[in-house]
């Protein structure tokens, strides 16, 4: 994975057909990344979602909701710390919205995080003993 490259966004595709189509998030995900563009906000974002994906799917324990909770974090870590100016590219949609492909992925993991944040406090007490 380059740096970048449009095809970063080929990622979520791959992980879609190597989970058979059950990772519904990644399934979901691909055409909304690339409806982003490529400005270089855009490609630093997508570079720090697809890193976070990948260590989070690193972790055989948690379960499909666990996993999205996190996805939906990742999204604070990479738009607000990682990447510069990637606030105001958060802000933008959060006023402006997201491109519509985004729509179901945005749905699967904010509903992660409904769940009275038990699926992201229960993944986190997992990480935490995996580190201890």
């Amino acid at each position: 994975m380059a740096f970048g490259l449009s095809g970063d966004c080929e990622y979520y595709g791959k992980l879609c057909t190597a989970s058979g189509g059950s990772d519904e998030y990644a399934c979901n995900t691909q055409k909304c990344c690339e409806d982003f563009g490529n400005s270089l906000i855009t490609m630093c974002i997508r570079q720090c979602l697809i890193i976070d994906d990948v260590l989070i799917n690193l972790f055989p324990n948690l379960t499909y909701d666990e996993i999205n909770a996190l996805r939906y974090w990742a999204h604070y870590h990479c738009y607000g710390l990682d990447c510069s100016g990637g606030r105001y590219l958060g802000l933008y949609v959060k006023i402006f919205g997201a491109p519509d492909s985004c729509n179901k992925s945005m749905e699967i993991v904010e509903d992660a995080v409904d769940k009275d944040l038990s699926s992201f406090s229960s993944a986190m007490r997992k990480l935490d003993k995996l580190f201890k």
